[in-house]
């Protein structure tokens, strides 16, 4: 119980994760419009909301003004572990999704990139 109510806002964000990339159209039918890149963008995002919010989650059920850089490293290569996972079931379940090395390498910049920057960003946000 003490798991779940330290760590509900990273459970939702992989639950949110999970469905947008498990399943073949979590949008609906319906094509949206988008640029060139968009998906890499929306990879890059989820990872690094993914690394953010274990961070925040951590940190806050600490009620820590820091946190060490071996920790950060674990919840950057657990974000980008588990996209390499969601890339190879994709590449498995026959649901009109397929296997894309690039979108890892989306999800990896965007939790590296979350691992340099959430630690303040979450510091700020606690203060208050």
């Amino acid at each position: 119980m003490r798991l779940f109510r330290n760590y509900w806002p990273s459970m939702l964000v992989v639950a949110v994760i999970l469905y947008a990339t498990l399943f073949p159209h979590p949008l609906g039918e319906e094509e949206i419009p988008a640029f060139p890149g968009a998906d890499k963008l929306v990879h890059a995002i989820m990872f690094g909301g993914m690394t953010g919010a274990l961070i925040f989650d951590y940190m806050r059920s600490r009620k820590a003004s820091a946190i060490k850089t071996g920790i950060i490293i674990a919840f950057v290569v657990s974000s980008i572990v588990t996209g390499g996972i969601i890339e190879l079931l994709q590449g498995a379940m026959n649901c009109g999704r397929s296997a894309d090395w690039l979108d890892l390498a989306a999800d990896a910049f965007g939790a590296v990139v979350a691992g340099l920057t959430a630690p303040k960003a979450v510091t700020m946000v606690l203060r208050y």
